[in-house]
């Protein structure tokens, strides 16, 4: 099998859907981390901040989900989080449905048809 560069992130765009007035437009996941990981921090003590998440990469495509954010949450990988909700619609499309928390977060299946498997998708872009 040739080894061929991932496709990169363009853009990531970021948005409060809870009734805060929020977004944020970042180049990187490093940085999507540190915009979610100050919204976090300002979510009521008790409850969840809602976050629409519009990731774009070179050629064009887009990954588009919700997220949900506690205050207990120190450390946010929106890369690890796009994952497991791959990983999540694996098992949906396979018959296991899943909406579970996951360290925190509540792993909600985007409303999309994938262009490609799940394992291509990963091999493809860089998440």
């Amino acid at each position: 099998m040739e080894h061929c560069d991932k496709i990169d992130v363009a853009r990531i765009l970021i948005e409060r859907i809870d009734g805060v007035v929020a977004q944020a437009r970042v180049s990187t996941l490093a940085l999507a981390n540190a915009v979610l990981e100050r919204w976090a921090a300002d979510t009521p003590e008790k409850g969840e901040g809602q976050c629409q998440i519009q990731i774009v990469f070179e050629d064009g495509f887009q990954y588009r989900s919700q997220i949900g954010l506690k205050r207990t949450q120190k450390r946010i990988s929106l890369a690890k989080l796009v994952r497991q909700q791959l990983a999540a619609m694996t098992n949906f499309h396979a018959g296991r449905r899943t909406k579970k928390d996951v360290n925190g977060f509540v792993i909600s299946l985007p409303q999309m048809a994938l262009p490609l498997s799940v394992d291509a998708m990963l091999a493809r872009y860089d998440i």
